[in-house]
């Protein structure tokens, strides 16, 4: 990872099932990269829809985290997603931002590039901050 906030995901078995990883993590921004597998991909050869939802939510949920107290988390309470084009390649980065946070809820923006550079999806999601009481 290049750039560390203090809380980094360190425990998520989905994220080690599928390959997904944190490259960068600071200041409300957040940097993920999943390789292209064949277990995430559909009939089709493409990436499934489901993990791009899945990264869309992590990058956002990555971002927020960057923001909060060790401990401290967020719970996804509305995603609105676009696919774009198909998704393959050798692998997939999501580029997740925070645009809001107040006290209780957060929004944010993720976007989803192949190895390309080419945009295969864009979200926006809402969670709910959860304090670690």
């Amino acid at each position: 990872m290049t750039e560390q906030s203090k809380n980094t995901m360190t425990y998520n078995p989905y994220w080690e099932h599928i390959g997904l990883r944190e490259v960068e993590l600071k200041d409300g921004h957040a940097v993920l990269e999943l390789p292209i597998i064949h277990e995430v991909t559909q009939s089709r050869q493409n990436v499934h829809g489901g993990v791009i939802a899945s990264m869309v939510d992590a990058a956002v949920g990555a971002a927020l985290r960057s923001l909060l107290e060790v401990g401290n988390a967020g719970v996804t309470v509305e995603m609105k997603l676009n696919y774009l084009r198909p998704a393959n390649g050798k692998k997939l980065i999501a580029k997740g931002e925070i645009i809001k946070k107040g006290g209780s809820l957060a929004v944010g923006n993720a976007v989803i590039e192949n190895d390309a550079g080419d945009e295969v999806a864009a979200g926006m999601v809402t969670y709910m901050i959860k304090s670690k009481k």
